[in-house]
């Protein structure tokens, strides 16, 4: 955790600070490292640390704070970028600094001890093998990368394809409150989709959040009108939150206990979504010349392919839970 903070802090003061295309591209790829550092890692502390009835409980409130910043988060650039916009870039680096102050002071006060008394470290063949004999979770980590595919273009092809749209002015500020728009719905929703995903399972509310998730970019296909766009970023969200609220809970319960920072470093194959998902989006628009229907309507089937995977996660599941049924009866 504390090398992936380090990296993100070196990160932004970097791009505070480079002025040539080529050192964006080495920025954005230490980012993408940092975060594999410090995303598994956070997520299996929480999960060693926390009692399993409270799991759900926390890791929604991780997502719940994650997007009360993603609120503040826009409008604060929005504000920055008034006064250059390296100031934005040089605040989240202080963001991190602190950051990585608070968590070695706790690690000094609170020495971390390995939960349920598992002390022996599996070999990586050993761990290969686990994964590959998961049925379920292979099925979930294809199915969420579909979906990741989708949920990139939130943050890649809907701000391009505004830019460059004729119909909506102010571009940059749009997108702005499009980020508010999608961090408040989060926060409205949050606690009524996490008790729907508890009552459905996890992977049910993975399969109903990429349908939701692939509506919403469906409906940006037909944007010709701003508020079309607020829609569409409601429902998209909806989806969201219904896929990540629940992610965590899921790796979480797949898990054995010795292999559960396995588990969740392995979900971070999904980032692959997040790596192809802006490619293929580029290409949509050049190739459909930034009109919106083909574009987000080509986007949202991809997206819904997630669904069938999703779906072959949950006959595993229970051919699973009914065999463990069978043998302990």
């Amino acid at each position: 955790m504390l090398i992936g903070i380090v990296l993100n802090a070196l990160t932004f003061s970097g791009f505070a600070l480079v002025t040539e295309l080529f050192w964006f591209y080495i920025f954005s790829v230490l980012m993408g490292v940092s975060r594999s550092f410090l995303e598994p890692a956070s997520r299996a502390l929480i999960s060693d640390t926390t009692q399993p009835d409270q799991r759900v409980i926390v890791y929604n409130v991780r997502y719940f704070l994650i997007n009360i910043a993603a609120a503040i988060g826009p409008l604060l650039a929005v504000v920055l970028s008034l006064t250059g916009a390296n100031n934005a870039f040089f605040v989240v680096t202080g963001v991190y600094v602190m950051y990585g102050l608070v968590i070695s002071t706790l690690f000094r006060k609170y020495p971390f001890e390995e939960g349920d008394g598992v002390k022996i470290r599996p070999r990586l063949t050993e761990t290969f093998r686990v994964l590959q004999q998961d049925k379920t979770f292979r099925f979930v980590i294809i199915g969420m990368i579909f979906a990741i595919i989708g949920y990139s273009q939130f943050n890649a092809t809907l701000p391009q394809f505004i830019a460059f749209h004729d119909g909506f002015e102010n571009g940059s500020r749009l997108f702005a409150y499009l980020l508010t728009v999608n961090a408040i719905t989060v926060l409205v929703v949050q606690y009524p989709i996490m008790r729907f995903g508890i009552r459905v399972s996890p992977i049910k509310s993975l399969f109903f959040g990429v349908g939701t998730l692939s509506t919403g970019l469906l409906l940006i296909g037909f944007a010709t009108e701003t508020w079309i766009l607020f829609v569409a970023m409601v429902i998209f969200t909806v989806g969201e939150v219904l896929m990540f609220t629940m992610t965590d809970v899921l790796t979480d319960e797949l898990a054995p206990a010795h292999l559960r920072g396995t588990y969740f470093g392995a979900m971070g194959l999904t980032a692959l979504g997040q790596t192809i998902g802006p490619v293929i989006g580029g290409v949509l628009l050049d190739g459909f010349d930034n009109v919106a229907l083909p574009v987000f309507g080509s986007l949202a089937v991809l997206t819904a392919c997630g669904a069938f995977f999703f779906a072959g996660a949950l006959k595993e599941r229970k051919a699973s839970l009914a065999l463990i049924e069978e043998k302990v009866g």
